[in-house]
């Protein structure tokens, strides 16, 4: 039942890739984490040269709107159909903490409606979606992000662990075996 909570994520936005398939690739991350935008261009690459797994990111808030506006944002970005930009831009960004008027200029950017992406990143269904996350999180038995679940294997990063390409390379191809 676990896997089943963590592999399906309450809202679809957040999974990418082939969404058949039979190899389940899950992230969670948090924006303000300076490790898991270290492992960001990993990811990538792996989404680049593995186009046969299913890929899920599930952004977490450990603490309330007020610390974590940037992950409900994010979340409520997906309401609009542009939560992939959001994340890109999020992860991308070189600080921890991303000043509002980034989230302004990317917002622009990108087409979103600014006024309905504040309005429903307070909203219920950005909670539920978030609080869905947390709980994957939690149920799963992970305390910290960036972590990985690739099938039934859970693995833990850490700065002096972030694993390289090769590496999950490696982890996806035994999955398969």
């Amino acid at each position: 039942r676990m896997y089943h909570n963590v592999q399906n994520p309450r809202a679809e936005f957040l999974v990418s890739g082939d969404t058949a398939s039979d190899v389940t690739f899950v992230e969670f991350v948090n924006y303000g984490c300076s490790y898991c935008k270290k492992l960001h261009p990993t990811i990538k690459e792996l989404q680049q040269v593995r186009k046969d797994v299913r890929y899920i990111v599930r952004p977490v808030a450990f603490e309330g709107y007020d610390k974590e506006k940037i992950t409900y944002i994010a979340i409520a970005a997906g309401l609009q159909g542009k939560f992939n930009e959001m994340h890109e831009a999020f992860l991308e960004y070189p600080e921890d903490d991303i000043p509002d008027n980034f989230i302004e200029e990317t917002v622009l950017l990108y087409g979103i409606d600014y006024d309905r992406l504040i309005k429903d990143s307070k909203g219920k269904e950005v909670r539920k979606i978030l609080d869905n996350n947390l709980s994957a999180l939690e149920g799963a038995g992970i305390t910290s992000v960036p972590s990985l679940m690739i099938e039934n294997k859970i693995y833990i990063a850490t700065d002096s662990g972030l694993p390289d390409l090769k590496q999950l390379l490696n982890i996806v191809a035994d999955i398969k075996k």
